[in-house]
């Protein structure tokens, strides 16, 4: 019996396979990027309502 070593199985978004590999890579990559408290994003969030509501 075979085993495969790549699997290509969707592992993100339906109709575009990707490895596990690859999906952990990208996680890791999303995780080196900025993280805001609680309060940063609600003053962020308020900010982009005030823009989007002029």
């Amino acid at each position: 019996m075979k085993t495969k070593k790549d699997n290509s199985n969707n592992l993100a978004i339906p109709g575009k396979p990707m490895s596990q590999k690859k999906f952990a890579s990208l996680i890791k990559e999303a995780e080196e990027g900025t993280f805001y408290t609680l309060e940063e994003s609600k003053k962020h969030f308020e900010e982009w309502r005030k823009k989007i509501s002029k």
